[in-house]
């Protein structure tokens, strides 16, 4: 199949003001470049996307290569091992729970819900917050500093006597690793062009479906090899690990982690990177930070960006209830499957989902337009999967089917955001609103919803649960032609 090529917008070589910053050399040293307009290699050539099989655009010059080498080398493995990290705390809690917490620390009522509850509290309100004022630091400071600070407030969880205690550090470990997700991928649409971003947030996004897989076995063995050593409880010794692997991977990050092109200061990129990223992003009409006032927030809520992409993500977010959920152990456990089976059955569901994240990302990359085909190719698989589990009653491999095809509904994750920052490149602070926005009104609505539509006593044929993913689909292919619809329109009036 061809590869396919955009011509660069008639725009492309006008005089990128935002650019002129100073930028740093290998040495440290303040080196200023006046980016008139992008080069040759980088910016008044058409954009000729990869096929899916290739990492770089066949006009990718030599150095445009060894730059993004570097970026991924730098970035992605920094982001990929922090987010790991992120899923081993979130799993940590319902783990210790039952392995000597509720013992210990007398939690005979709803504590643990109260935990669950303070936690997405500091996840959800802290989110915006936090992602916006990422955008007036150097983010390779930022980044590592929130790290560090998160691991501080989990290795405090083992010290706690009481619940209390407990309920306060749930809330700084939710606020310190809930903006995370949504600041990265701002990050991300940072540094990489729009044929690069996609693949990219899917190797991102995968790390938590690795974390998922392997979080229980790490704690299982963790907890059989260390309760007791050195008079330390084997539930306290799970917030230990989580801090034993965050610290480095803060370290690391803080070593190798770029800031932002317009103002980069890094050891392990030259003078000229850092000016060829600008031109790069210069190229995308990807805009630099500038001050966040009153008028431009206002300027920003007047905008259809905000309000159309939040409410596409509305929907996505909610769509992945038959995954998350717990419909498939529930009804492994009611079959009379041994728990090792069930363990071991249930891998698959986040493997279908990092597979599709994958296949999602490099074909997004490949093709322009292909995000839009993606998303609904995806939705119209989970609404026959919704619909096999509504009518319950069908051969059991059919059932495996349809549970483990739900694994698909996180796959376009990495595409939705990627999509985003295409979409709001012309302004900073804008794709930082706009991206922390779809990941809180999602985690949101996630946090309550659940309680009325995945209601346990119905489990495992949540019928209601079922009918109501079936639901989210068709909305989210009705927003999908919404959303297509005002981008192509703004795209036909830039060009114009």
């Amino acid at each position: 199949m061809a590869s396919t090529i955009e011509q660069a917008p008639a725009t492309a070589t006008a005089t990128p003001t935002s650019f002129t910053e100073g930028v740093g050399h290998a040495d440290e040293k303040k080196v200023g470049f006046e980016v008139q307009a992008p080069s040759e290699s980088s910016a008044t050539r058409p954009l000729v996307r990869q096929k899916w099989y290739q990492w770089f655009s066949p006009t990718d010059t030599p150095e445009e290569r060894r730059l993004l080498l570097k970026l991924d080398g730098m970035i992605m493995v920094f982001v990929f091992l922090a987010y790991w990290a992120k899923v081993l705390d979130s799993s940590a809690t319902s783990t210790a729970y039952v392995s000597g917490m509720k013992e210990d620390l007398h939690l005979y009522g709803n504590q643990l819900n109260y935990m669950n509850t303070v936690y997405m509290v500091g996840f959800i309100v802290m989110q915006i917050p936090l992602t916006l004022l990422m955008t007036r630091f150097p983010v390779n400071y930022f980044l590592p500093a929130a790290d560090c600070l998160w691991g501080v407030f989990t290795l405090a969880q083992y010290k706690v006597s009481n619940i209390h205690q407990l309920y306060a550090l749930r809330f700084f470990v939710g606020a310190l690793g809930g903006f995370f997700f949504p600041a990265v991928q701002w990050y991300l649409g940072s540094w990489y062009k729009r044929s690069e971003l996609n693949r990219r947030g899917a190797i991102f996004f995968i790390a938590s479906q690795v974390g998922s897989m392997s979080s229980g076995y790490i704690q299982a063995g963790a907890y059989a090899s260390l309760n007791g050593r050195l008079g330390i409880q084997g539930w306290r010794w799970l917030y230990i690990i989580c801090f034993a692997c965050t610290i480095p991977i803060a370290l690391l990050g803080l070593l190798l982690l770029p800031s932002t092109p317009e103002h980069c200061n890094s050891k392990f990129l030259t003078a000229r990177e850092i000016q060829l990223a600008q031109e790069r992003m210069a190229a995308e009409h990807r805009e630099p930070r500038q001050p966040f006032t009153l008028p431009k927030l206002m300027h920003i809520l007047r905008g259809w960006h905000v309000w159309v992409l939040v409410g596409f993500a509305f929907f996505f977010s909610q769509a992945d209830g038959v995954s998350s959920n717990s419909g498939l152990p529930l009804w492994l456990k009611a079959e009379g499957y041994s728990v090792e089976n069930i363990n071991t059955i249930t891998t698959v569901s986040p493997a279908v989902t990092i597979v599709a994240s994958v296949v999602c990302g490099i074909l997004a990359d490949a093709y322009d337009g292909a995000k839009v085909w993606l998303i609904a190719i995806t939705a119209l698989l989970n609404i026959f999967a919704g619909i096999v589990l509504a009518i319950w009653n069908v051969p059991e491999g059919l059932k495996f089917f349809a549970f483990f095809l739900a694994g698909t509904a996180d796959g376009i994750a990495a595409i939705i955001y990627a999509w985003a920052n295409e979409i709001c490149a012309h302004d900073a602070e804008e794709r930082a609103l706009v991206v922390s926005a779809m990941n809180t009104i999602g985690n949101t609505f996630g946090a309550w919803i659940p309680l009325l539509v995945w209601k346990t006593v119905q489990a495992p044929r949540y019928l209601i649960g079922y009918c109501w993913t079936i639901a989210l689909d068709v909305c989210m292919l009705i927003m999908l032609v919404v959303l297509n619809q005002f981008w192509k329109r703004e795209k036909r009036a830039n060009r114009e």
